[in-house]
């Protein structure tokens, strides 16, 4: 118990319990900001918690561009394969020699498949008599290749061919240009021409 005097002069008795906490004087610090700082307490286990969610998400986002850059790939290097392979057939089927037609034609057929393969196929002895005939030599001093469209097994390219040509109507030879444009199936690890046409 304390006595405190008034202005009037009066003693006035205020009771003041004992062990009682004393009054908060701080008022620089809000209770509720006390109270934040009690609530964002980092424990161990909360940093391991977010420390996992972590590791999950960057191991799905590794995994999504990790597929979608071997998929990308895959394709780079199918249509790379596709303009080699577009590149000789073409360079095959203009390349013929009267002397030894039987080796040529069978270059061209083994790198043929379905619609080509069979039209080929069906004219090559027709087209064996006018090579022999015409005593024909065509050559290839050029070529270029560029892919029109193509994913894994499938694509489609433009040849552009330079080919000086020999035969009995034109003895000293002329230089020819043919541009075709070839159809290409992946037939097991092979790439084959399915359709082919002269393109202007």
């Amino acid at each position: 118990m304390s006595t405190i005097t008034t202005p009037a002069g009066r003693a006035v008795k205020a009771l003041v319990r004992p062990n009682a906490p004393a009054p908060d004087t701080d008022s620089s610090t809000p209770s509720t900001a006390r109270g934040a700082r009690r609530a964002l307490r980092v424990t161990p286990k909360v940093v391991w918690v977010v420390a996992a969610l972590a590791l999950v998400v960057s191991v799905g986002l590794g995994a999504t561009k990790g597929r979608e850059w071997y998929a990308d790939r895959q394709v780079a290097q199918a249509n790379a394969d596709a303009l080699a392979a577009a590149k000789q057939l073409a360079v095959n089927f203009v390349t013929v020699d009267y002397t030894k037609v039987d080796a040529d034609t069978a270059r061209v057929k083994a790198g043929a498949t379905g619609e080509f393969l069979k039209s080929y196929g069906a004219s090559i002895d027709e087209l064996k008599k006018v090579l022999v005939a015409n005593k024909s030599v065509s050559t290839v001093q050029r070529s270029e290749v560029a892919l029109v469209s193509g994913d894994v097994d499938s694509a489609v390219a433009l040849v552009g061919v330079v080919a000086p040509t020999k035969n009995t109507a034109v003895p000293n030879g002329e230089t020819k240009t043919y541009r075709m444009r070839l159809e290409l199936q992946k037939v097991g690890q092979a790439w084959k021409v399915e359709n082919l046409e002269f393109v202007g």
